[in-house]
């Protein structure tokens, strides 16, 4: 690689060891704020650097690949890689980009071997992003896996006229990575990829292919698609499995399942947890053992686990398996309370596991399994409450998020009570009272709501840590279109449980105008939640203290209380509610006494959740 490369990817790394906890915490919280300070200032730096390298040395390239050498080319292609090593995503986008260019390069130059290479790794680069949003936008990458893998598998057709095998390899992969572009439900396009796995298994499986290019691991190729095949449970469980989808699922589990316990007696390793849970889940789902049989197994698994163990294997047993275990309880009611300990324990240790955990480990995977957590989570009365567990996944993974939404917490109850005191009709219908007696009666209770939907308003970023926290460079236009899922990421994991469901609106419609003519989500209509002016006051809260101090675009300066005061009146009428900015505006006095201290009070709040080592209620 070149010079610009090298140090642009250890730039990216040292940004990224930056961004997370330290094992060993400062001694205090005046000390933890200087030091995360002090961190900010050095990654600030580090984001101008590497945009200044990808300026001047990478995007001039880019812009004009027709017409680049042979070996910027190459250089190009080990980049691209490296921004993904071994599926460590350190720079997915940047790598996506530049394997797409490649494409267009290949194209012009007819250069077939380089095309159907750079399909296969765009293609993978593509998966990467539809892991972060799949629960949320499924379809918006999975038409392009399709096209890219499907061309690259396409060249199936001249297979005897591409001599290299290192290029054959690519086709096998693509046709097998073809099943990566469907979801396993609904039913009609979990039977389309059920069928993409059985074509590439027919042809793997096939000796005259394998007398073609011996040389090609085929007994990987087939491993890794019996392996796909295993993930088709949902399909399953959707009920539209014939018995034919059936019986293959079940013989995949058990091919995986054999070839792990001969690399276990090979290696002397225990065989990956990960595919143990898939044999049980497919012996469950194919009607070999009950539920009840399917959960014991499942206990006995995590309470085997090492509590310490931050492997591939040891995450999948402390994060996912609790995710697992929760959705499976979820669908029966008589087991919810029947295992309620057990799942409240599985929470707590999660949380343990996560505020140990060494800042390298904290990959992509990691934090899905949280997010699956979320999606799955049982709450139950009196007991663990979701707003707990997220509070604390937030603070131990990304203090700066914290203190922002701790921060937009107070402004929006000093807003609120403001409001109260000046123009309680703006408040008239918010959970459901209807006259100004009634607004006023209910302070606190408003008051605490306000609080409330400031402090889950942007919860959804949990979703996106890693974009947040390993920002080693600008962003680029996609990357902000993808960001701007994080609202209904929020508003889905927040409706899911009671003590959570009243901050639901307040993730969706945050960034959404007051007039109606701009902001996002799209399809966000105002007039379908009654409690939008509570929306409203965090909408200005956060957008206020974004401008004090931004935690996500660090290439922005922080304005002083006058400057985002002004900036907040120039958007009265359009994005904020007019009403309320003046409010705002006269609250100068009370907003500049409260920041003489609040970012700090902040960091000494997130500064006690962390060393608080038994942390929930």
């Amino acid at each position: 690689m070149k010079d610009y490369q090298t140090q642009y990817i250890a730039n990216l790394t040292r940004a990224a060891q930056l961004g997370e906890i330290r094992a060993e915490l400062s001694p205090d919280a005046e000390h933890f704020w200087e030091e995360r300070q002090k961190n900010r200032a050095a990654i600030v730096r580090l984001v101008k650097e590497n945009t200044s390298l990808l300026r001047a040395n990478l995007f001039p390239v880019l812009d004009n690949i027709a017409s680049a050498s042979r070996e910027e080319i190459k250089d190009l292609e080990e980049f691209a890689l490296a921004l993904i090593p071994g599926g460590r995503q350190l720079d997915v986008m940047l790598s996506y980009t530049i394997h797409n260019t490649l494409i267009a390069y290949a194209r012009q130059w007819e250069l077939r071997d380089l095309l159907i290479r750079e399909l296969y790794h765009t293609a993978m680069a593509v998966y990467y992003l539809h892991t972060m949003i799949q629960d949320i936008a499924p379809e918006r990458y999975r038409w392009k896996m399709q096209l890219l893998f499907g061309e690259a598998a396409s060249y199936i057709k001249l297979y005897d006229e591409i001599e290299d095998p290192e290029t054959r390899g690519y086709i096998h992969r693509s046709m097998a990575n073809l099943a990566l572009g469907y979801s396993s439900s609904p039913p009609a396009t979990g039977k389309r990829k059920m069928e993409t796995i059985r074509r590439s298994l027919q042809i793997l499986t096939d000796p005259v292919f394998q007398a073609k290019t011996p040389s090609l691991p085929w007994d990987l190729y087939i491993y890794k698609s019996h392996q796909e095949r295993t993930t088709s449970l949902s399909f399953l469980r959707s009920g539209g499995a014939d018995a034919q989808t059936t019986r293959e699922v079940m013989e995949s589990a058990e091919y995986v399942r054999d070839r792990q316990k001969r690399d276990s007696e090979r290696t002397g390793q225990p065989p990956s947890l990960r595919w143990s849970v898939v044999y049980e889940s497919s012996q469950y789902h194919c009607g070999i053992l009950t539920l009840e049989a399917f959960l014991k197994r499942l206990e006995e698994f995590y309470l085997s686990r090492d509590p310490s163990d931050y492997s591939p294997d040891g995450s999948y047993a402390n994060l996912f398996l609790p995710a697992i275990y929760s959705q499976y309880v979820s669908q029966n009611r008589q087991y919810l309370q029947a295992k309620k300990e057990m799942i409240s324990h599985m929470y707590r240790m999660m949380l343990r596991y996560v505020r140990n955990a060494p800042a390298q480990q904290m990959s992509v995977s990691l934090m899905r399994s949280i997010m699956d957590t979320f999606a799955s989570f049982i709450e139950y009365p009196g007991g663990l409450q979701q707003k707990d567990l997220l509070l604390q996944m937030v603070v131990c993974r990304n203090p700066e998020t914290f203190v922002y939404l701790q921060m937009t917490a107070c402004v929006s109850r000093m807003l609120l009570e403001r409001t109260i005191q000046e123009m309680p009709q703006l408040l008239l219908g918010v959970l459901g009272y209807d006259t100004v007696e009634e607004i006023t009666a209910a302070r606190q209770e408003l008051a605490d709501l306000a609080y409330g939907c400031g402090m889950f308003h942007d919860i959804g970023q949990l979703n996106f840590a890693k974009m947040t926290t390993m920002a080693g460079r600008i962003w680029f236009k996609e990357e902000q279109e993808i960001f701007r899922l994080h609202t209904k990421v929020g508003a889905a994991i927040l409706a899911r449980c009671e003590s959570t469901q009243l901050y639901a609106d307040a993730a969706a419609g945050h960034h959404c105008y007051f007039s109606g003519d701009g902001g996002y989500p799209d399809g966000y209509d105002r007039t379908e939640h009654p409690n939008q002016p509570i929306v409203d006051i965090v909408s200005i809260a956060a957008s206020f203290n974004r401008l004090l101090d931004n935690n996500i675009d660090y290439t922005k300066e922080p304005l002083s209380l006058p400057q985002a005061l002004e900036h907040i009146r120039l958007k009265a009428g359009s994005r904020f509610s007019p009403d309320l900015v003046r409010l705002l505006l006269e609250m100068e006095p009370e907003l500049e006494e409260y920041l003489r201290d609040g970012r700090m009070q902040a960091y000494r709040l997130a500064f006690q959740y962390l060393k608080n080592e038994d942390p929930l209620p």
